[in-house]
């Protein structure tokens, strides 16, 4: 199996994670709370989100949720290709 490019395993999550953060953020301005909070209470378990939802939805904290996703994903993908790359070869 071919190794696998940190850098690239690295962005392509990074922009994942933007892409879905932007559909997150388009569905939470579009539902009312009331829809949204039990969907997202289902998503995590043993969690009520009700009281802790919010519409006050700014650029400023839009902007801040996609930088700091964005380098969340990113750094988990490089890591997670560095480990690959490590055991790939050792687990055959």
């Amino acid at each position: 199996m071919a190794k696998l490019n940190p850098n690239k395993v690295a962005l392509s999550l990074g922009i994942t994670a933007v892409v879905l953060y932007i559909i997150c953020l388009i569905l939470v301005t579009i539902f009312p709370l009331q829809m949204m909070a039990p969907f997202v209470n289902n998503l995590i378990h043993s969690v009520d989100f009700t009281g802790m939802m919010t519409k006050n939805i700014t650029l400023n904290g839009s902007i801040v949720g996609i930088v700091a996703w964005f380098i969340i994903a990113a750094v988990t993908g490089y890591i997670f290709a560095f480990v690959y790359n490590q055991i790939e070869g050792k687990l055959k």
